[in-house]
């Protein structure tokens, strides 16, 4: 164990470094409006896709860029809105929408840190550092547009929404699903993904100095 003791401080002080290092890039505002963009771009068509009965739109939010804000509206309350503008002789009428705020980094940029930390100080060869990146960000981004899928589903059932109404049982197992989609999972998740895409065990033993015994 005492061999093992000192290559395993080295690594958890070379991960609270780097990802100290690449947490405090990624709340530069530039570095935080790019994150939030590219996040946004796929996600907002997708999200749409999936909910077919709403208008959606997702911006950024706050100073930093670490807030989505999803802006919605009920397409059949925007299809009466114009047809009654349209029966009285308005010529513009003015939509009404609502919107919800999410934690960017607690969504995503956070955890995509947690991988590319992960991954960059796992002993495998370059090509397989980017191949563990590439792919696990892409499997923890559908993660999370799940996630957020769910999110907007149960507030769009609101009664005071009303967008959707969808089936008692199955938006009761949507709300479990969410509610165990916490923080906490995101971490394990991130840790499952690396752990398939990286994890062998000779790596690790040559990274921890042989063959680990005491």
């Amino acid at each position: 164990m005492k061999a093992l003791l000192r290559p395993a401080l080295r690594y958890f002080a070379l991960f609270i470094v780097l990802y100290g290092v690449l947490t405090a890039i990624s709340m530069i505002p530039a570095v935080g409006e790019f994150c939030n963009r590219v996040y946004r771009k796929p996600t907002e068509p997708i999200l749409a896709a999936l909910l077919p009965k709403a208008y959606l739109q997702i911006k950024a939010e706050g100073a930093l860029y670490d807030t989505l804000r999803i802006e919605f509206a009920s397409k059949a309350q925007v299809s009466e809105q114009i047809a009654v503008a349209k029966r009285t002789g308005q010529a513009m009428t003015r939509i009404e929408g609502m919107n919800n705020l999410v934690n960017f980094q607690n969504l995503f940029t956070s955890f995509f840190v947690f991988l590319v930390v992960l991954v960059l100080l796992s002993p495998v060869n370059w090509q397989q550092k980017v191949k563990g990146i590439v792919i696990g960000t892409f499997i923890y981004y559908l993660y999370t547009v799940f996630k957020l899928y769910l999110v907007e589903l149960i507030y769009f059932n609101e009664p005071s929404i009303a967008i959707y109404q969808t089936h008692p049982n199955l938006l009761n197992m949507a709300i479990g699903v969410r509610y165990w989609m916490t923080v906490s999972t995101n971490a394990l998740v991130v840790l499952v993904i690396w752990a398939v895409l990286i994890l062998k065990k000779d790596n690790w033993q040559a990274l921890l100095g042989g063959s680990g015994k005491s």
